[in-house]
Formats: structure tokens, sequence, C-alpha cells
């Protein structure tokens, strides 16, 4: 399956879970360059008598009508070992996929990405923007580009960037400094604390740097604390339309023993999350 580069793939499991996503694939993207797809799993065929591209057609239809939104002019049934797999497939060469998660917006679950969104996260096709499935419009904030400043930032800044401008909406770039400490000093401590603070300031500095050299303007917001926390309250604070991160595509041995930031807060932020696979 050929997919067109401006086409943004909308996954559809035909539940609640992408009524958020149906919602955002038409914000991101219009009817005309949505391309909605249902992955029909095989060991299901010989179970399944009732017409699926029917099914599938009635649900996007429903849900589109039920946001107020118009539907994707595009739906398409494919088999595929598994959803994520057919997921993966028909998104090669898209201008990004968008699939709905298990968790609403504030809600804290062990599983809030579900099985098949975890698993797309680690192979990562192209841009994958994953959305709580209660979403029923399009926060009017800024887009949050958060960065780590390494090298698997700089796809996400070129993506966060381009859809910035073409929404009118403010880039708002994002660094949370970890926070420093030790078991063997005390926190209260005046000395310790002015030495996080330089700390937190000569990062202050590096992302102010880091903006000058890619062009991008604004006060940069940089906290302390643990990434996913801090980014979840900084996206709720501003009323976010969307939190953008670069990530890594991982390895068999990474997929298997590394966590990953990127999926974290994809299960956890209060808006959609963007997770853009480094160029690299």
């Amino acid at each position: 399956m050929t997919t067109p580069a401006d086409t943004w793939i909308l996954g559809l499991d035909l539940g609640e879970r992408s009524r958020g996503a149906v919602c955002f694939a038409d914000w991101l993207a219009g009817p005309e360059h949505t391309l909605a797809v249902h992955v029909l799993e095989m060991w299901t065929r010989p179970y399944i008598h009732a017409d699926v591209a029917s099914a599938t057609r009635e649900v996007v239809v429903r849900l589109a009508g039920e946001l107020h939104v118009p539907p994707p002019t595009r739906m398409t049934v494919i088999d595929a070992d598994t959803a994520e797999a057919g997921l993966v497939r028909a998104a090669e060469g898209a201008a990004g996929l968008v699939i709905g998660r298990a968790a609403g917006h504030d809600e804290q679950m062990i599983r809030a990405l579900g099985p098949v969104a975890r698993h797309v996260l680690r192979s990562l096709p192209c841009p994958v923007v994953v959305v709580p499935r209660d979403l029923t419009s399009v926060a009017p904030g800024p887009i949050v580009l958060a960065t780590d400043l390494d090298a698997a930032s700089e796809a996400a800044v070129g993506f966060a960037r381009e859809l910035a401008a073409r929404h009118g909406r403010e880039l708002m770039v994002a660094h949370i400094v970890e926070d420093r400490t030790s078991t063997l000093i005390d926190d209260a401590d005046p000395y310790w604390q002015r030495a996080r603070e330089s700390y937190r300031e000569e990062r202050e500095q590096s992302v102010h740097r880091w903006m000058a050299e890619r062009a991008l303007i604004g006060h940069p917001r940089v906290t302390q604390g643990g990434v996913v926390e801090e980014l979840s309250k900084l996206a709720a604070a501003t009323r976010a339309a969307m939190v953008v991160v670069g990530s890594r595509r991982l390895g068999a041995i990474g997929r298997i023993f590394l966590g990953s930031t990127a999926s974290a807060l994809a299960g956890r932020a209060p808006c959609p999350v963007a997770v853009v696979p480094s160029e690299a």
C-alpha cells in the first residue's frame, strides 16, 4: 500500500476510542487529506460475516456527525496479522498517523495508551499523533514543542513549525530540566539550592541558544521536575492544542528493554501528542 505524502492516516478501531482521533484528524488535515483505515486482523476473517467496509463507513459518519465535523472522503479496510502491523504498513510514506488512546484527557490508567498505540509508537513509521479518546474540540492554545536539545528533536522542530504556521498557532518551546537531588545532601541547604538554581539558569541559556540557531522566536518555558508531569501541567495551563516531541526509532533490543518518555507523555497528556521520528 503506497500512501501519498500529503495524506494523513486515521486509524480506526470502530469503537469510542476513535472519537477523539476523528475530531483531531479533521482539524489537522481536513477530510480531503485524511484516509480512514480500519485493520481487520487475519485471525478474525473466518468469523466476520458482516460487510466490514460498510460498518467502517457507518461508524466514521456517525462519529463525525456527533462531533459536527465532515467525515474523511476516503475510507478503506485492510487485512494484516495485527492491527499495529496494518497501521504501520498503511502509514509508510504518509504525512502522519492519527490514533486514539484508551484513556480520556483526565484519566490515569495503567494501560492508558492501549496495546496498538504502544506498539505503533515503538515502530514510528512516520509522525504519530495519539489523541485522548474523549477529545471533542481542539483547545485554543499553542503548539508546544518539547525538546531535550539533542538530535532527536530536529525533525520535531520542522514538523511543529509547519503546523503552527498552517493553523495560526503560537509555537511554544518547552524544556524540562532534570531535578537534581542527592540522598547525601539536604535539599534545604542554601548552597545546594543555589547550585540547583545555577544549573537551571545554565540550561535556560542553552535553550535560548538552541532556539536562536533554529530561528525560533518567543520566550521558552523552562521548568524543573519530571518530564511527563511538567509537560502535562504546561499543556493544561496553556490549553495547548497539542504537544510535539521527537523520538528515536528503537531497535529490537531497545523496544524490549527501554522505556520511552514520548510514549509515557502520549498516555498522560491532556491533549494530543505528536511523536516525530528522528531523521537519523
